[in-house]
């Protein structure tokens, strides 16, 4: 991954055109490289938009491997102990909506501290969306303050971690 940027806020809204309405009508928004996380169940408006949405619901289907397939009672590895393996073991830094195997694909490069991954969490917890967007470092102030201005609340934005 080159230089990025990971600008982050929260969203009172789930339905896609609300949030389309808030960010995609400003310039330095392109709303290609929105990404949504939210609890909401996927639905047919989530499907068309233009944003990309990631449901951290129980119900939501995603294209990863399940968790049960690799750890739990009856699957191949137990979580009674032992060593991570890097790429088949769950990634301990996130907890709660945001241990869920897509969103952690999404977000595993990004140094998100635990206290703001638990705001995240419970932002969703509390019907809320998490709105994510990569941006090029000289892109990076233009989208927080696109975010700020679009309402979203908690705007951070956090650097890639060097590979």
């Amino acid at each position: 991954m080159a230089d990025e940027h990971l600008v982050t806020g929260i969203s009172a809204e789930n339905e896609p055109q609300k949030i389309e309405d808030a960010l995609c009508a400003r310039p330095a928004v392109d709303c290609s490289k929105v990404h949504v996380i939210t609890g909401a169940p996927p639905t047919a408006e989530h499907d068309t938009s233009i944003l990309q949405f990631l449901h951290a619901s129980e119900a939501a289907q995603t294209s990863d491997v399940s968790h049960d397939v690799i750890r739990g009672d009856t699957a191949i590895m137990t979580e009674a102990g032992g060593v991570n393996v890097p790429g088949i073991s769950a990634d301990t830094r996130y907890i709660g909506f945001f241990a869920q195997p897509h969103i952690i694909d999404h977000l595993a490069d990004w140094p998100i501290p635990q206290d703001q991954i638990q705001n995240y969490n419970d932002a969703i917890e509390a019907g809320r969306s998490v709105v994510t967007y990569k941006a090029e470092p000289e892109e990076a102030p233009q989208v927080e303050q696109a975010f700020k201005d679009a309402g979203l609340k908690n705007v951070k934005t956090f650097e890639s971690t060097p590979q």
